[in-house]
């Protein structure tokens, strides 16, 4: 049987932000091999066909801060009082979900079962499990290195420093295998009042984390909502950032300063959640409206000074399951004035920039993973669209398609599995 699949007559956004066009996409194995508006049968070959006529094919989704370890979606709410193997089990069940909502790659914003979720990483990228291609991350670490799934959040005062402990753990972490450790360089008032503008780590205490990263060839992610723990994140080399919610100038100018290093995830999403559709209101409710104005304020100065932004509102909570990633490419035009190309891009060649994986993720191009996406309407348009699971046509990760619609099938019959 050909391992090649024709989607034929897209129409195609290739995830750079230029205009859409009609287009053919060849696959090859899990890679792209051809893009044109007439690809010769030569070259196709006896290959599967999708028919793509009236729908949008872009590159797969990425969320930038995704919590497949928090065990809430869309089919499932959790409690989160399950035992460790339930828990390991719904983050299969999390991966599934947001491969069916269309998100073909996630970069963890960190989990309680580290171990659990290298092992999730390795299972969906041999495809025995349902999955989006997966960067694996830490338990979160908080103020004084406590137990995973504990936020009190009592910040620095009260206790002497302690780099060596906070290297140590970016030690274990590795040892386990993750490709991120992540650090609550600031509290959460939607848990603790007031704790999103408290720091959590000395400066001691982040640079050993960071120079022990560097050492143990991992990437640092931080929680950072205040000024002084965003400029924290920034001066010792956290890739990205999480919420980024109150800068002051001189932390703008730093982020601007490390465009071509940063990545910010200003998660709307969860504002959302607690404030909008408040099926769980926060800790401290002044302190979530004060964030929810702020960050209205942050992102389109951030995206001004060129500082790259992606999609990830934190889901994964009871309150704010996966599922309902693609909401907050809805949020980043409404709140943030992006236009819907900017918003498709922050997830589709950004996403790949995030991953690290420039270069052969993130864009439709010869060359590039198979990564797919095959959207009933054009989202360009309307990209509300996205957050409807019956607009997606098919899903493709790697070069298997996990979803088509009956309606889409060619010539010949095309499996889901090869």
């Amino acid at each position: 049987m050909s391992d090649s699949t024709l989607i034929a007559g897209a129409q195609v956004f290739d995830g750079s932000g230029g205009p859409a066009g009609a287009a053919d996409v060849l696959i090859e194995g899990n890679r792209i091999a051809a893009v044109g508006s007439s690809i010769p049968p030569s070259l196709r070959g006896d290959a599967a066909v999708i028919d793509a006529s009236g729908a949008t094919l872009i590159p797969g989704l990425i969320d930038g801060h995704a919590h497949l370890g928090f065990g809430s979606t869309v089919e499932y709410t959790s409690d989160r009082r399950e035992t460790d193997e339930e828990k390991g089990l719904l983050m299969a069940h999390s991966g599934r979900v947001l491969l069916d909502s269309g998100f073909t790659g996630a970069y963890s914003g960190g989990n309680r079962l580290p171990r659990a979720e290298v092992a999730a990483r390795s299972a969906f990228a041999q495809g025995w499990l349902p999955g989006p291609r997966l960067r694996a991350a830490s338990w979160e670490g908080s103020a004084g290195l406590v137990e995973p799934g504990v936020y009190d959040f009592p910040g620095t005062a009260g206790r002497v420093s302690d780099p060596g402990s906070v290297a140590r753990f970016v030690d274990e972490m590795a040892d386990i295998g993750v490709d991120i450790v992540k650090l609550n360089l600031s509290g959460e008032s939607a848990i603790v009042a007031g704790s999103s503008r408290i720091v959590q780590f000395t400066d001691e205490e982040v640079a050993a984390a960071s120079a022990k990263a560097a050492e143990r060839g991992v990437w640092l992610t931080a929680h950072a909502h205040s000024a002084d723990a965003i400029k924290m994140a920034v001066r010792h080399g956290v890739r990205a950032i999480y919420h980024c919610t109150f800068p002051d100038e001189e932390a703008l100018d730093l982020l601007a300063a490390a465009r071509d290093r940063v990545f910010v995830a200003p998660t709307p999403g969860i504002i959302y959640a607690h404030l909008i559709d408040p099926a769980f209101p926060p800790a401290d409710i002044t302190d979530m409206q004060d964030a929810m104005a702020s960050i209205k304020q942050v992102v389109p100065e951030l995206k001004a000074r060129g500082v790259r932004l992606v999609p990830g509102g934190d889901y994964g909570f009871a309150f704010n399951p996966i599922g309902k990633n693609a909401r907050d490419l809805q949020l980043f035009v409404d709140w943030f004035g992006l236009t819907p190309v900017e918003a498709l891009r922050s997830a589709t060649e950004v996403g790949g920039q995030l991953m690290d994986m420039s270069g052969e993720l993130g864009l439709i191009r010869p060359g590039y993973l198979a990564d797919l996406l095959l959207v009933e309407g054009d989202p360009v348009e309307d990209i509300s669209i996205l957050q409807d699971q019956a607009m997606l046509a098919a899903i493709i990760k790697d070069g298997r398609i996990h979803k088509l619609a009956a309606g889409r099938r060619g010539r010949r019959r095309v499996l889901a599995a090869r």
